[in-house]
């Protein structure tokens, strides 16, 4: 059964009323599993073989939340480097949004801790890039990083002092 109808079905048999009321502020995208998964998708596109270590993911999935996580990454690998103000935190949500998108067929885990983008995932990540309208801030954002960052790079971001 499709989700949709699932949802039809249960609304149809439910005796509850639910309403939907628009507020003032919305979702934060961040917050959004469509939002988590796709980003997942493009961060792995980026990765040789389109596969990344979960390290790799954690500092990439850190550093495209936010417009200042982003501007610290850009500029630390300009080599502006402030110990001060690069923190990359590990952030649980990763590790839920891997589990939803090996469910989904998205991804698949190697024996080496990586992640691997499966086709279904590729096909995700390129209709993304083919809608110029779609995730700009994102897409800019990596478009912007080397293109190539290595586990080294990733081992001294992670230790930096």
């Amino acid at each position: 059964m499709r989700e949709i109808e699932g949802l039809r079905e249960f609304f149809e048999e439910t005796t509850a009323t639910p309403r939907f009321s628009r507020r003032a502020v919305s979702i934060p995208g961040d917050f959004r599993t469509a939002w988590r998964l796709s980003i997942l998708c493009l961060l792995l596109q980026r990765g040789r073989a389109n596969t990344l270590t979960l390290e790799h993911l954690h500092v990439l999935w850190w550093s495209i939340r936010t417009a200042k996580s982003r501007e610290l990454l850009l500029r630390w690998f300009e080599g502006d480097r402030s110990p001060d103000e690069l923190l990359v935190r590990f952030d649980p949500s990763l590790t839920v949004t891997v589990d939803l998108a090996l469910g989904q067929g998205l991804v698949s885990l190697e024996s080496n801790r990586s992640v691997r983008l499966a086709n279904a995932g590729a096909s995700l990540a390129k209709s993304i890039h083919e809608q110029e309208d779609l995730m700009i801030i994102e897409k800019t954002f990596l478009a912007a990083l080397p293109a190539k960052i290595t586990q080294r790079q990733v081992r001294e971001l992670l230790e930096w002092k």
